[in-house]
């Protein structure tokens, strides 16, 4: 196995988890809609994946939004209510900061949106400061499991693919990466997260 030189970390539900139910309530209830249609109007769609894709800015996530739900929502209260649903994952933050101590290089690789991405740095600034670069969906106009966002990553991460390793919630995601010869692990938990590092011969102290 080669030598692990770069890890990249996938933002959501891994370092931050999230709950687009929160959202999708709040704004139902804002509109007088059931949450299951604001889903539907937001993902089923396809309006979320276009807005990470970068395909949609945030002026027209709302339009769309609001003419699919004959609403006249607010675009502040929407983009901040969509945004506003993650918590840090308090328990991981620790393994990251050993990692940054023994000057491992490290990042995030995310399908993420731009009203996502900004709340999160508000919010968690944090992430500023444990990672060195961010590659993300809206800015590379591509998501994972497309070669393409993880060969972007490679580029900044300048390593071989096999000593790029990549934690990811989901499993499709864990495999893009591995069709491509890196080496890639699923995130279940802390503990679980840290034994798969060692095995890789990751060396950190945590």
């Amino acid at each position: 196995m080669a030598e692990i030189q770069y890890l990249f970390f996938d933002l959501g539900n891994v370092i931050l988890p999230f709950d687009h139910a929160l959202a999708a309530a709040r704004i139902a209830d804002a509109i007088d809609a059931s949450p299951s249609s604001v889903i539907e109007w937001i993902f089923d769609s396809g309006l979320q994946q276009a807005f990470e894709c970068g395909e949609v800015n945030q002026q027209v996530f709302c339009e769309r939004f609001s003419k699919m739900s004959d609403s006249n929502l607010d675009h502040d209260f929407l983009i901040h209510t969509i945004s506003d649903i993650f918590s840090l994952n308090r328990e991981l933050i620790p393994l990251i900061a050993q990692l940054r101590t023994v000057n491992f290089s490290i990042g995030i690789l995310s399908n993420t949106c731009i009203a996502h991405w900004e709340f999160a740095l508000a919010r968690f600034p944090i992430l500023n400061e444990l990672f060195s670069d961010f590659i993300l969906s809206f800015k590379i106009g591509s998501m994972k499991p497309d070669a393409l966002i993880y060969e972007k990553a490679l580029a900044i991460a300048a390593v071989e693919p096999s000593k790029c390793l990549f934690v990811d919630d989901r499993l499709e995601n864990v495999e893009g990466a591995r069709a491509l010869g890196w080496e890639a692990v699923q995130y279940q938990s802390v503990r679980k997260l840290a034994s798969d590092l060692r095995r890789r011969g990751v060396k950190f102290n945590f």
